[in-house]
């Protein structure tokens, strides 16, 4: 029925005729008018409401109709029509309302069937995996899938407390994991302190500055292969710097004493040589200038001196043994018999300089073994030409000698140039693979700062972005840092590679 139409106004009509105006009103006029402008707000409210939603706003604009109704002051037939219209109106309202608020409950129930196991096996997986990274995606991913859902407050509750807890248990396995590897760079850092300090204590009374070198370098490799935090392995690393320092302090030391001894040793030397060379350009008896002569050459042997000044020795007490064969013509026949026997002699051990030159790597015994047999040929009583080809023959041995150590030592450094560059490679591919995943960490964050500049999130949500954000610049940090320290490592082996 509308209050407005015309049976209304007829029996409003008749009401006042039958003097029933109420006194707030001065005439019949006012009186519709106040009846017409009620009804026409009134139908236009519950017009409102069959299509909105809005249900609170709706009984409270109601009820601000029923409010004002009272204060209007109609008859009470009219005033009846009146209450009966929003009585109809409100019980609409809720029959519409109990009607979304089941349709509500059923979405929510199928929503929230459907995305429990996501977030069940979000939270398995990181509760039971040790791939951090995935395991906090797997959980954005499932927050995500319910974010825009239709869900009630409780089963919304109930999914973030999943994610929660899965966010809390990555975490907390992090931090153990973070403990035990402090606990690991304490107990290797007490370690190789203590190795150290022996390796110093050697070092200190240690005289072969090889040794020492090869033992520091040892302990050098260990500080390498060991987990350290970055100040422990500076602080190791310094330690065995200064005690390289400390060992080639003591060898330039060492090297100026025997530098001084050199020249005592030399003059001492040329002084004994000399003297033997007097006695047998002076002497008449061969066999005992011969022997003073050897005497001398065995005195330069056992003296510390510079190879010019030990073959400056040799050759001055050469060319004395050569002007007393010269001396001997009367010993010819028994002078070429002893040559051609030391020629034979001589030759066999070059010959078997050669085999070790071809047979063995100790480079230390066949320099000396040829060095030996060299000597042996400078004192020797020998022909010329047998002496000179020899001679030749020992340069042939060593130059095949150096030739090999040389080939050798360029397979040892080539070898350890490749080493390095593999293990510079695969740092380098580190750094490629955390650049890589840097780039999809940056995207995660600026999406994630998109999501915290969006009004319609709640105050639950964007605690929940801020600490994913928080998350995500922490492991952009972490790798970082990681690829600083991966880059500090590549730029020391590109220096020990130059300086090879």
């Amino acid at each position: 029925m509308n209050i407005g139409d015309n049976n209304t106004t007829e029996k409003t009509n008749e009401k006042l005729q039958n003097n029933n105006i109420r006194t707030e009103y001065a005439n019949q006029e006012n009186y519709d008018s106040a009846i017409k402008e009620y009804s026409e707000n009134l139908d236009k409210l519950i017009e409102l409401a069959n299509d909105s939603n809005e249900w609170r706003e709706l009984k409270r604009k109601f009820a601000d109709f029923r409010e004002k109704l009272k204060s209007l002051f109609f008859n009470d037939e009219d005033n009846n029509i009146f209450i009966d219209k929003i009585n109809n109106a409100l019980d609409n309202i809720n029959k519409k309302q109990n009607e979304e608020k089941e349709l509500f409950e059923l979405k929510s129930q199928n929503n929230y069937d459907s995305i429990i196991d996501v977030v069940k096996n979000a939270f398995e997986f990181a509760t039971n995996n040790s791939d951090y990274k995935m395991a906090r995606e797997k959980l954005l991913e499932a927050q995500e899938s319910f974010k825009n859902l239709i869900l009630k407050r409780s089963h919304r509750d109930e999914l973030h407390k999943f994610i929660q807890n899965g966010y809390n248990i990555v975490s907390q396995k992090q931090s153990e994991e973070r403990e035990n590897y402090e606990m690991e760079c304490i107990d290797n850092y007490h370690i190789l302190k203590n190795k150290i300090d022996e390796v110093i204590e050697f070092v200190n009374i240690n005289k072969i500055f090889t040794e020492s070198r090869k033992a520091l370098i040892n302990i050098q490799n260990q500080i390498k292969d060991l987990k350290l935090k970055r100040e422990q392995r500076d602080e190791l690393f310094k330690v065995i710097r200064n005690t390289f320092d400390d060992v080639n302090k003591r060898q330039d030391e060492e090297r100026k004493n025997y530098e001084a001894e050199i020249v005592e040793n030399y003059n001492a030397t040329k002084t004994f040589v000399d003297e033997a060379i007097n006695f047998a350009k002076t002497s008449e008896d061969y066999s005992n200038s011969r022997e003073r002569l050897i005497e001398a050459q065995n005195f330069i042997k056992s003296k510390k001196l510079k190879k010019e000044q030990r073959d400056e020795l040799y050759a001055d007490i050469r060319a004395v043994f050569e002007e007393l064969n010269k001396k001997q013509s009367d010993e010819r026949d028994s002078y070429e018999n002893e040559s051609n026997q030391n020629y034979q002699k001589l030759t066999d051990k070059v010959n078997d300089c050669f085999a070790l030159v071809l047979g063995l790597t100790e480079f230390n015994i066949i320099r000396e073994s040829l060095i030996t047999v060299q000597g042996e040929v400078k004192v020797a009583k020998l022909k010329r030409e047998q002496r000179n080809e020899l001679f030749s023959r020992i340069r042939e041995a060593f130059s095949v000698f150096d030739q090999k150590k040389n080939v050798y030592y360029a397979n040892l450094k080539e070898s350890k140039i490749n080493k390095l560059n593999n293990i510079k490679s695969n740092y380098e591919e580190k750094i490629k693979r955390l650049q890589d995943v840097l780039v999809k960490d940056n995207e995660a964050l600026e999406l994630q700062k998109a999501k915290l500049n969006d009004s319609s999130a709640d105050e639950y949500l964007i605690n929940e972005i801020n600490n994913v954000i928080q998350n995500i610049e922490n492991r952009i940090k972490e790798k970082n840092e990681t690829i600083e320290q991966t880059q500090e490592k590549i730029a020391k082996i590109n220096e020990e590679i130059a300086n090879l």
